[in-house]
């Protein structure tokens, strides 16, 4: 994990010497947690030609670039809370399978304990791919869990985190539950406010569309609580 806050760090700084003109070709390195980093361009043998100077194209799209760019608050703020997001999420995750073990062990000591709940966290869309723009203040967040997301599970998670949130960082943040988009909204208290969407979903979704043509399929009932597909 911390290896990945390291990653991520290193991304973050490539991206702002970037903006300030350090990286003319794009930040050398192998890509980050937030999408393709762009590679260095290969050198060639020998001395390196001279560049050649900057033509109109390129100085319009230079200054159509910047006023695209998000500003170095809005990055700083993005990063703060998808990380504070994610740290929050792996201790409800923690809470929530010792909260079950000990309810497992004390109905039947004997009897094998099941997995985690809630197994991991995925950045989606323009956050995963590294496409940010000025301005864009909602990123997304999947969370992936074991069985088929239902309405007590995420009434469950909801309540949760704000619990946890208080552990890791002293700022307010407001928790919404919103039970027709399968989500939890997060929401930052303090300029520039930012929003997390953190939709629940599990791989027994993808799994049964590849099962269509398995009879047993159809005789897996789902939860009556269960969370809306799409």
């Amino acid at each position: 994990y911390w290896r990945r806050m390291e990653e991520e760090q290193h991304h973050w700084d490539d991206r702002r010497r970037v903006s300030d003109g350090g990286y003319p070709h794009g930040p050398p390195g192998p890509p980050g947690l937030l999408g393709v980093r762009p590679g260095m361009p290969p050198q060639p043998q020998g001395p390196s030609p001279l560049r050649r100077p900057d033509s109109s194209d390129d100085r319009y799209v230079m200054t159509k670039h910047a006023t695209i760019y998000p500003t170095e608050e809005e990055l700083q703020a993005v990063q703060k809370i998808v990380s504070l997001t994610e740290r929050a999420l792996k201790l409800v995750s923690d809470s929530m399978a010792d909260q079950d073990k000990c309810k497992k062990e004390s109905d039947d000591k004997k009897e094998l304990v099941k997995e985690r709940a809630l197994k991991g966290v995925l950045r989606v869309g323009v956050l995963a791919k590294g496409l940010l723009l000025r301005g864009d203040r909602n990123v997304s967040l999947v969370l992936l869990c074991a069985e088929k997301p239902t309405r007590t599970l995420l009434s469950r998670i909801a309540e949760n985190l704000p619990k946890q949130l208080a552990v890791i960082s002293p700022e307010k943040y407001e928790v919404i539950c919103s039970l027709q988009d399968a989500a939890i909204v997060l929401n930052s208290c303090v300029e520039p406010k930012m929003q997390v969407t953190i939709t629940l979903t599990s791989p027994v979704m993808r799994e049964e569309n590849m099962r269509d043509g398995d009879v047993t399929s159809g005789m897996v009932k789902d939860p009556p609580d269960v969370l809306d597909r799409q």
